[in-house]
């Protein structure tokens, strides 16, 4: 595979029945590590949540997203722990939050603000610099 010896990469490509970006990306290896084996080819337990069921999971996020696991678990695929939906999710680049519902001001809260601001509002950076 060596293009010094009048072979090119296209060629290799079609000797070897393989497409020409994988002869370029395994031929850059070999001149940079001098190796061109993958250490990490098959290492691990396959994923759970296939393609397909990442894709609905995202489909469940975006309706509702409190519950994942006990949706997706409801649907027709395997069924998945919480730690599994949580780290798929976290590949994708989600986050499993559920948004917490916090109390709006009261009308007391906002009348303590608005004198707070009154008070303060002619302070000058010194003072501001000495508070903090």
């Amino acid at each position: 595979m060596d293009q010094r010896l009048g072979t090119g990469i296209t060629e290799i490509a079609r000797l070897e029945g393989c497409l020409r970006s994988a002869v370029v990306s395994i031929h850059a290896k070999w001149i940079n590590d001098s190796d061109t084996s993958s250490r990490r080819q098959g290492v691990g337990r396959p994923l759970v949540v296939k393609e397909k069921g990442r894709r609905r999971l995202s489909r469940l996020v975006k309706q509702n997203r409190c519950q994942l696991t006990a949706q997706y678990n409801a649907g027709p695929s395997a069924s998945v722990s919480e730690h599994t939906v949580q780290r798929t999710l976290l590949d994708m680049g989600l986050c499993n939050r559920c948004p917490t519902r916090v109390p709006l001001l009261t009308k007391r809260h906002r009348q303590l603000r608005l004198q707070w601001a009154r008070e303060h509002r002619d302070w000058t950076m010194d003072e501001w610099k000495r508070v903090a």
